[in-house]
């Protein structure tokens, strides 16, 4: 007599299943059986589990690839309303003083909303399933808002906790370094709702981790110190003291740019991870975004602590700034670092779309060591997913396919010409098709996205609501935008 069949919610069968398990296993045909909390039951060949498991809904991915879904390490997510504004020839000072200043001090909580909600959506459609905000929406919950909208993973930081004005002054005081320097710092000083002494961002720090007290919430919290100098040694560690006992991830950017990592180490008086490790800063839980800039000495006590890296190689190449041809991230990651990666903002690297970080990632690599073997594909996939979990905190829940972690999964397409013929699925996969094959994706064992489309959201009255916000935000802010305009820059300085 035959055993009756357990139950599942939802399976996926007939895909190609790259699960991101400690073995790396491989599944050609394989499949998963998601339960009613949203938890995977089992993952296996498809005609096991098919054999095993019974459910209300079946998805056929044709043999498709299926993997967990990428995590976001670094982004800044209320910037989506003034996107490409920047001229390309802008130089960095430049873009603090005539944007960023006047866009905090004018976007509106229904800005930050519909800017947060644009991201989310970008972010599914390219296979993004998790994301961790780095602590610069003024307004957290329209963050949260926007995320429980489109049903994607959030981890989100209270806003700029920082108490130094003077932060990003100190140090390099020659070229753009300096003028880099002393437009951020005007920024600090100039935003009318952020923080300005060590005693208010006190009174903010941590105030996000109420989210936690659900297990099941896909929106929760995190410790987020805005860094590169506008932090004291005090706050920062009173920040550590408090992801410490919240058992969460603190984030803080670090080592960005020549000019900031020179002003951290005439400001500690060494290396700057070799101070914040002599103070008891660095460790496991913490993860540092971009750290561009690194000597030997900080590779070493990185790797010895465990801490991560937020890596945004897109970023990076967008400004200048060096990582791909000075960085240690791909060195870091042979040695066994965690590195994962990151988008940074809409005008730093302009598109949420981790696909094209790992892409960079691994011949970015490559290139600077001039070896084709220095970083592969397997490599650039598990920086956004496996990395990413541990840097984020969630690594028990997300970033690999196995029974009993949380059914965050991406399925493609084979209907792509990059991805015919399909001689070598995970080449094809991350060399070719990338994101332009998501089809399918389903967060904590909901169907978010189906077959290219959005479940239960209006994405064409999103983007009209979206590019009207634009326009008058961009308009308040001095910047003339008319409704069909596009906004243009010299192609010569």
């Amino acid at each position: 007599m035959n055993k009756p069949r357990e139950t599942a919610r939802l399976l996926v069968r007939n895909g190609y299943l790259i699960t991101m398990d400690d073995d790396e296993t491989i599944f050609e045909h394989g499949a998963i059986a998601i339960g009613d909390d949203g938890r995977i039951l089992a993952v296996g060949d498809d005609a096991d589990i098919a054999a095993r498991y019974q459910a209300g809904q079946t998805i056929d991915a044709h043999g498709a690839p299926i993997h967990p879904g990428f995590v976001e390490c670094h982004l800044h997510a209320s910037y989506h309303l003034f996107r490409g504004v920047l001229p390309d020839q802008l130089v960095e000072s430049d873009s603090f003083d005539t944007f960023e200043g006047h866009f905090y001090n004018t976007v509106t909580d229904e800005d930050e909303y519909l800017s947060v909600l644009l991201a989310c959506l970008e972010m599914i459609r390219n296979g993004t399933t998790c994301f961790m905000e780095a602590g610069t929406v003024l307004t957290p919950e329209m963050a949260a808002r926007a995320a429980s909208e489109v049903g994607i993973r959030a981890v989100i930081g209270d806003a700029f906790i920082w108490d130094q004005p003077q932060g990003f002054a100190q140090g390099k005081t020659d070229g753009a370094g300096c003028a880099t320097c002393a437009a951020q710092a005007r920024l600090h000083t100039e935003l009318k709702r952020a923080p300005k002494t060590r005693e208010e961002a006190l009174a903010t720090l941590g105030a996000q981790l109420k989210r936690n007290a659900d297990p099941d919430a896909l929106v929760t919290g995190h410790v987020a110190v805005l860094g590169l100098g506008t932090a004291s040694e005090e706050l920062m560690m009173e920040a550590k003291d408090c992801a410490d006992a919240a058992s969460v991830t603190l984030n803080i950017h670090q080592s960005y740019s020549p000019a900031d990592t020179e002003a951290d180490r005439k400001r500690f008086g060494r290396d700057p991870l070799l101070h914040l490790d002599a103070i008891g800063f660095l460790d496991r839980n913490v993860t540092f975004a971009h750290a561009n800039h690194l000597t030997d000495a900080e590779c070493e006590v990185l790797l010895e602590r465990g801490a991560s890296l937020a890596w945004a190689p897109a970023a990076s190449m967008m400004w200048g700034h060096g990582s791909s041809m000075h960085g240690r991230h791909g060195e870091l990651w042979r040695r066994g670092g965690n590195v994962a990666l990151g988008s940074d903002s809409p005008n730093w690297s302009n598109d949420f779309d981790l696909w094209r970080q790992s892409n960079l990632a691994v011949l970015a690599a490559r290139d600077t060591h001039m070896d084709r073997t220095y970083l592969v594909a397997e490599d650039g996939i598990a920086m956004a997913t496996r990395a990413g979990a541990r840097a984020v905190g969630l690594e028990k829940q997300i970033g690999s396919l196995e029974a009993g972690k949380r059914a965050d999964i991406v399925i493609h397409t084979l209907d792509r010409p990059e991805m015919v013929p399909s001689t070598n699925m995970i080449r094809n996969l991350f060399y070719a098709s990338r994101s332009k094959s998501v089809h399918t994706v389903i967060v904590n064992g909901r169907v978010i996205l189906e077959e290219g489309r959005f479940v239960g959201i209006d994405e064409r009255a999103i983007y009209a609501e979206v590019r009207k916000a634009s326009r008058s935000l961009l308009n308040r802010m001095g910047h003339r935008v008319e409704a069909n305009a596009v906004p243009r820059a010299a192609r010569r300085p």
